[in-house]
């Protein structure tokens, strides 16, 4: 008798100790949000083992990002990536790869040939009124088409073992065969990661930019931003930014920078996703004419077209920037009104010496109450940018 009921009792712990597949999938969701990420990646991987399901192998690849194994995590993570998954679970394991490559140190770069309609930024309208007066512009330079090239080097490194301390830098340059139209920049970064996941981090960064052989502008910044995503499936991304630009050569436009944007997408399908943005920025420049405000808004879409494998993204912008005064040559208060839309083509496995094309196709309008400031501008680019 005492055999047969320690034998039951056995089997009653033995039952009690193999739980569902569903009931353990909630327990490692719990350990997750309880932020006991080490025995949150034991589960999922025990709960993998028994039953191969990719979802379950998802979980595990974040619990071991959380952990900050990104060696296992990122293994697992190009895994899942592999299988195809819907756009929606693709985007998102693209965002941790991104993340953890950048913590760990990575080296970008990229290449662009360009085709620019008015690179000179050449007004639409070449008749206003100046004092009263009739005057018409006649461009004393080439105001046609030009092809240029372009190209980025960027890399960062995390700096702590806890890799929440982040440095990155850049150069760029682009190039049209014309001095007066050649740029080179360099753009620094100093990035502290205030939370791993749902992320937040301050950024405190430094653009200088010449063209021409000259000084454009300097500009330094800090950025506080925020990722959050939602039970219904929305990411949401707030940004608010503080920064100081000089302009050497005009030195009546240096100003104060502060700027906020918000930004949210949601997957509709396997497929497809949909976007918006609002922004808002005030510029305060030493001289008051030229401080203004700008509102925009923005909507994309993104669909991954299974037929030609790749990614195909729309956008359009859409901002209003009004200064504080008038204009003190031309008297008027100046108000742009400025729309942008550009197609994206990302082909998601074509590679060329370890590189990702993207063509993209871009129209620029902007209509102002200043005859000079109005322009048309159309872009065709064929980038090459560094895959992993």
């Amino acid at each position: 008798m005492a055999a047969l009921l320690m034998g039951l009792a056995n089997a009653h712990v033995q039952a009690a100790e193999t739980n569902p597949p569903q009931i353990e999938f909630e327990q490692g969701l719990q350990l997750l949000l309880e932020k006991d990420y080490a025995a949150a990646a034991r589960s999922f991987e025990r709960l993998y083992q028994a039953t191969g399901s990719e979802r379950v192998r998802l979980e595990w690849a974040r619990a071991d990002y959380l952990l900050q194994d990104y060696e296992q995590a990122q293994i697992l993570f190009k895994a899942v990536l592999a299988t195809t998954p819907p756009l929606a679970v693709s985007e998102k394991i693209n965002y941790f790869l991104d993340d953890m490559s950048l913590a760990q140190g990575r080296l970008d770069y990229s290449f662009s040939l360009e085709r620019d309609s008015n690179p000179r930024v050449i007004p639409s309208v070449r008749t206003f009124n100046l004092f009263g007066l009739p005057f018409e512009y006649k461009p004393a330079m080439d105001s046609g088409a030009k092809w240029g090239t372009n190209y980025r080097l960027a890399g960062s490194k995390g700096l702590d073992e806890s890799r929440r301390w982040i440095a990155s830098a850049g150069v760029l340059g682009a190039y049209y065969g014309e001095q007066a139209l050649n740029k080179t920049g360099v753009d620094l970064h100093l990035t502290y990661r205030l939370q791993i996941e749902p992320r937040a981090e301050l950024k405190i960064s430094h653009e200088h930019m010449d063209m021409g052989g000259a000084p454009l502008y300097r500009y330094s910044w800090a950025t506080l931003s925020h990722v959050l995503e939602t039970p219904a499936g929305w990411r949401w991304n707030n940004e608010l930014r503080h920064g100081l630009i000089n302009f050497p050569t005009y030195s009546y436009q240096n100003s104060s920078l502060t700027s906020y944007r918000l930004a949210a997408d949601k997957s509709v399908s396997q497929f497809a996703s949909l976007g918006f943005e609002l922004g808002w920025e005030q510029g305060r420049a030493l001289e008051r004419p030229y401080s203004y405000a700008t509102t925009s808004q923005g909507l994309k879409g993104t669909y991954f077209s299974t037929s030609i494998a790749s990614r195909i993204q729309l956008k359009w912008t859409r901002s209003n920037r009004r200064h504080a005064e008038a204009d003190p040559l031309f008297g008027v208060v100046r108000d742009d009104k400025r729309n942008t839309i550009r197609l994206a083509l990302e082909p998601a496995s074509l590679r060329i010496a370890g590189l990702t094309p993207v063509v993209e196709l871009g129209l620029e309008k902007n209509d102002s109450t200043l005859a000079l400031s109005n322009y048309r501008r159309g872009i065709a680019s064929v980038m090459l940018k560094r895959s992993y």
